[in-house]
């Protein structure tokens, strides 16, 4: 297992509860930083098939639901989970990274995985069939090893170890996007069961405002077009302890206009995150008696791309090591863990029945493309514009409320009606905005 992340620790603990044995190859020390801090209800079943959803109930604010407000058009919606079309999982949780990752490394550790932290993979070994047969690694006291196994997973993250070594990396139309985030404290929240949800924040220039609070709306929304942004968004994840992740995703546009404004001196990206601040009422509201918590704001640029190949003989690749789409819906531990846990159901099966791996690892990655891809077509109808518009529909009809509510929380594998209608729809909002697939 290269990789101690969520997909690779859920990995890793349910091979190891198969009787499997497994190594972890983890190239930090946990706890670490992380984005992709606010979970999402369907991966809870997983948590809990590995034996680990006790403990992080114990640690972690629970999330009921989404909050979306459009600063452009004064308006605001808010999804409860217990909507969806399933709801049998009505809520998830807000989690730092750093500590919910070493609890499921942890947790892996437990359940039998001989886990080894500061050990890096530089390549996967194979034989002369070309088949998957182990790694070169670096171990913690720098000296070379090679470790022999049956099969290989790369869970490397946005590392990307089989991809990157192969070339089957490839951005994803329309999201060329950058995140500038931080922690914070003293940002207000909502009480009660409302407490833990995210707050998404769609913000725009202030003279789209200026023209959408003139009521030109035909303006407003020509200036986004103009300007490259519509839409920009902040995060709002609030966790146990009193902290709030916030981050603004803007667009190149958005980034390039501003940069050319402020210069290249001092801090760029603490500079542009006020910036976007002064350009959201609502985040302005939040942040005004809060408290940065780092000496500065970081930035992640172009982060969503696809991976042409995940699998081949004895090696599959879970997690962003298979690919990573935009932060709007949340997906990335989600995908992660899904994928985790599919993957090694499929790899005890390719061990039990090597004549069928092909078939039963083939299965394994059209169910997590599907989901992958499902997500991929709701963020591009995001930004090409028409999904705004269905969120923050005044007359939205129950059943297109419960498909938007089932899509944010995270219940997007297998063949369901309202699945199969929610991506013919996503599909046409595309084709309506002249936007295409990729």
């Amino acid at each position: 297992m290269i990789g101690g992340g969520p997909g690779g620790s859920v990995c890793a603990a349910q091979l190891a509860r198969l009787g499997r044995s497994v190594v972890v190859l983890e190239r930090a020390a946990f706890p670490r930083f992380h984005l992709g801090e606010s979970l999402l209800p369907r991966s809870l079943p997983v948590l809990e098939e590995i034996g680990v959803l006790d403990a992080v109930k114990a640690r972690f604010i629970l999330k009921y639901g989404a909050r979306f407000h459009d600063d452009i058009h004064g308006r605001k919606d808010r999804f409860s989970f217990d909507a969806a079309w399933k709801p049998a999982v009505e809520h998830a949780f807000q989690v730092p990274r750093d500590a919910f990752d070493a609890l499921l490394l942890d947790h892996a550790r437990a359940c039998g995985a001989d886990v080894r932290e500061r050990w890096s993979a530089e390549r996967v070994v194979t034989d002369e069939r070309g088949r998957a047969v182990g790694v070169d690694a670096i171990a913690a006291d720098g000296a070379a090893r090679r470790i022999d196994a049956r099969f290989v997973v790369d869970a490397s993250g946005r590392d990307v170890l089989t991809a990157r070594a192969a070339g089957t990396t490839s951005k994803i139309a329309g999201l060329d996007q950058t995140a500038l985030y931080a922690h914070y404290e003293g940002v207000p929240r909502q009480g009660g069961r409302l407490e833990g949800d995210i707050d998404i924040v769609l913000f725009a220039s202030g003279a789209a405002r200026a023209a959408e609070a003139a009521g030109d709306a035909a303006t407003a929304d020509s200036e986004l077009t103009r300007a490259g942004e519509r839409p920009n968004w902040f995060w709002f994840i609030p966790f146990a302890d009193g902290r709030t992740s916030v981050g603004a995703v803007v667009s190149r546009a958005w980034m390039r206009e501003r940069r050319a404004r402020l210069g290249g001196a001092g801090d760029v990206a603490t500079a542009l995150f006020e910036v976007a601040v002064s350009e959201s009422p609502t985040a302005a509201e939040l942040l005004a008696g809060a408290r940065c918590l780092w000496p500065s704001v970081e930035a992640t640029a172009d982060f969503s791309y696809r991976v042409r190949e995940t699998s081949g003989d004895g090696w599959l690749a879970v997690g962003d090591a298979g690919g990573f789409i935009d932060p709007l819906f949340s997906t990335g531990a989600h995908l992660a863990m899904i994928g985790g846990k599919l993957a090694a159901d499929a790899i005890a099966s390719a061990l039990d029945a090597p004549d069928d791996e092909r078939q039963i690892v083939g299965a394994w990655e059209e169910a997590v493309r599907a989901g992958a891809e499902t997500f991929i077509l709701a963020v591009q109808a995001f930004y090409a514009g028409p999904l705004v518009g269905y969120l923050f529909a005044e007359d939205k009809h129950s059943a297109l409320r419960r498909s938007i509510t089932s899509l944010l929380a995270g219940d997007v594998f297998g063949d369901a009606v309202w699945l199969r209608d929610t991506r013919l729809r996503l599909k046409a909002m595309l084709a309506s905005a002249g936007a295409h697939e990729a």
